[in-house]
């Protein structure tokens, strides 16, 4: 009865180790699609990884897709695919900035493209804008990027990432497109940005915004609205962001331009937003620059158009 009792503990300590390496193997080396390894071909062998090799020549790596914070795009409505990573909605309960009211009724996949809308709120001042959040954080070191063709509107067009807490923010894109001639060089101009925001703990009202902005112009200044462009950002660390607009190098973030009297930076994990936005220090000028009702109404200019978001995650090459 002893050998027996022996032998049968063994044998249960064999089947349970034997599941938990099938766990750990099926963990460790998930099954890839050729879409991701594609994906990650290109972009190890693309202008951006060789830039960002040249830049750090002591980092020995190469770069894999991170599949939540990555979409093609390629499907029709807001499926169960796109419910996979993305939320409709900001990630809390703000409605937004200004005169921005976020809806989910402004946001839809159609024809290879997240169409992000803007429309008139009925009877009032106020802007429907679309949104859509990645229902996970990220955190650095990644690489970045939308492919996008940004609104002509005077509301901003945007890519980029906020901490759970609002404190920390980074602004891969943010440019107001519309073809007012008053906004010409604004919409010339793609601004990438960061924002140390020290807040009320009561209230999270803000106390202090220390932010710098850097300003992106195409060679022959002609507005970013025109054409689908590149929009990224290689998050290496807290106190190191280099941005890129169609592969090339617009903005270095450091330590001295981020200026954090925590001396943190942007040491914490963020969500990923798409959006469209109505910014109240424009809405409140005289006159206010806000859409009219017939800019807003028009359906060749009321769209901000992503192609895809991919992300990439460096590793140790072996």
């Amino acid at each position: 009865m002893k050998l027996k009792n022996v032998l049968y503990f063994l044998t249960v300590s064999f089947i349970f180790s034997a599941c938990a390496v099938s766990k750990n193997e099926t963990k460790s080396t998930p099954v890839k699609n050729g879409t991701s390894q594609k994906l990650e071909a290109n972009f190890n062998n693309g202008i951006i990884a060789k830039a960002i090799a040249k830049s750090y020549p002591e980092l020995y790596q190469t770069w894999k897709l991170e599949a939540d914070f990555s979409d093609e795009f390629n499907y029709e409505g807001k499926n169960e695919k796109f419910k996979k990573n993305w939320k409709d909605t900001y990630f809390n309960g703000w409605r937004g900035p200004g005169l921005t009211e976020w809806t989910s009724n402004n946001s839809d996949v159609k024809d290879g493209n997240l169409i992000i809308s803007a429309s008139r709120k009925p009877n009032t001042n106020r802007v429907y804008c679309g949104v859509i959040t990645s229902k996970k954080e990220v955190k650095y070191p990644i690489y970045t990027e939308v492919r996008a063709k940004v609104a002509n509107q005077v509301l901003s067009s945007n890519f980029w990432f906020l901490s759970e807490d609002d404190k920390r923010e980074l602004d891969v894109l943010e440019i107001y497109g519309g073809d007012r001639e008053s906004e010409k060089w604004f919409a010339a101009n793609a601004d990438s940005n960061t924002h140390v925001f020290l807040r009320n703990d009561s209230d999270n009202s803000i106390i202090k915004d220390i932010n710098k902005s850097v300003k992106s112009e195409l060679a022959d200044g002609s507005p970013w609205r025109n054409k689908y462009h590149t929009y990224g950002a290689y998050w290496k660390d807290a106190f190191t962001v280099d941005v890129y607009y169609d592969g090339k190098l617009v903005n270095q973030i450091r330590k001295e331009s981020i200026q954090d009297p925590a001396n943190l930076g942007l040491n914490r994990a963020m969500f990923m937003v798409i959006d469209l936005e109505d910014h109240d220090w424009r809405s409140r000028k005289n006159p206010p620059i806000t859409p009219t009702d017939a800019e807003l109404a028009d359906q060749d200019k009321n769209k901000y158009l992503v192609d895809y978001v991919r992300t990439f995650r460096p590793i140790e090459k072996k």
